[in-house]
């Protein structure tokens, strides 16, 4: 695993705070502010951010431990005691993301509909629809029915709905301007 992000970093934090209380594993004191807390990696492995690898320390703590016998003794401790605790298997990161990656594409799956279903109905009514001001719109109507929906998400829905096998196309009107209309086959 590479370095731990802002958003990855607030997360483990919470969990910390839970698991070992809000305190400096190193010297036990609790932390005054809250800048003060910094993520320690216990086996001194930067790119090891395994939940049981990991630790809130202070600044000055953490670098007495490059040198400190007792501070280092602690650190394999504390390590040796949080691998037993996790389940096997489990993992915080992983966890999370599995749980985030089912919701977005539960989320990408339902904006492809609103996207379908929209060009369908007008298209059918009207036999074409107007790309310009499109994907606003159905940005608009994505939020509205499902609470979601980016710029981004609905225009590659749109390219896949008139990609070179699908039910519509992107062309031109007899005054030059985009349009979406059924697909012609022949």
């Amino acid at each position: 695993m590479s370095r731990l992000t802002l958003a990855q970093k607030k997360k483990i934090f919470k969990y910390l705070v839970e698991r070992d209380g809000y305190q400096c594993y190193l010297c036990e004191k609790k932390f005054s502010s809250p800048r003060e807390p910094i993520l320690e990696h216990l086996n001194g492995d930067w790119n090891d951010n395994r939940e049981d690898n990991l630790a809130l320390a202070h600044q000055s703590c953490n670098i007495k431990k490059i040198t400190d016998e007792d501070f280092q003794e602690k650190a394999i401790i504390k390590l040796e005691k949080n691998q037993p605790e996790m389940y096997v298997g489990e993992s915080f990161f992983k966890k999370d993301k599995k749980k985030n990656l089912s919701n977005e594409i539960e989320i990408s799956n339902k904006c492809y509909d609103i996207t379908e279903e929209y060009l369908t109905d007008k298209i059918c009514s009207n036999g074409w629809i107007f790309y310009k001001g499109l994907i606003a719109t159905i940005v608009f109507l994505s939020r509205k029915k499902c609470g979601h929906g980016s710029f981004q998400s609905i225009r590659s829905h749109i390219q896949t709905l008139t990609s070179e096998f699908a039910p519509f196309e992107i062309t031109k009107d007899g005054q030059g301007k985009r349009i979406i209309k059924k697909r012609v086959t022949i």
